[in-house]
């Protein structure tokens, strides 16, 4: 018997490689059908490409042959530009209210200050330097100098 196992392993290799052989040649016819058909239907796909693209530009020929009209849009009906009188008046206005709110707001300033610094200083004061610098202090908030006393010698 064991001269006849190797032949009978060898006879159901080659079996099995037969099948397997006969497996894979039915799975390639399968697959050139398969390719054969999608290259059908490339080929298919691609004709009526052709004849689209064909009826797209008879169609783009005939609309660039027929008159048309422009696409811009119709003019803009004039309109009457409004008056600018009322607008001068308007600012002249707004300047001269200015004016005298700026003017109303300086005016109480001077009126209180010009008697109270005309008291503070005297003509030796004005001439002097250290005078001009004793009026600048008291203005900024400083408190008055003590008042000097005579000289004894």
């Amino acid at each position: 018997m064991r001269r006849w196992l190797p032949a009978v392993l060898a006879l159901v290799l080659v079996a099995v490689l037969v099948f397997l052989g006969y497996q894979a040649y039915t799975a390639y016819q399968g697959l050139q059908a398969r390719v054969a058909a999608l290259e059908a239907q490339v080929q298919g796909q691609g004709e009526a490409l052709r004849a689209l693209s064909g009826r797209v530009a008879r169609l783009e020929e005939e609309v660039f042959r027929a008159p048309a009209e422009p696409l811009s849009p119709p003019p803009a009906p004039e309109v009457p530009a409004p008056p600018a009188w009322p607008y001068v008046v308007g600012v002249l206005v707004l300047l001269l209210l200015l004016y005298l709110f700026l003017r109303l707001l300086r005016a109480p300033e001077k009126r209180k200050e010009a008697p109270e610094k005309a008291e503070e200083k005297s003509p030796s004061q004005a001439a002097s330097p250290e005078g001009v610098e004793e009026a600048r202090m008291l203005d900024e908030g400083a408190p008055p100098p003590p008042p000097e006393e005579p000289r004894k010698e």
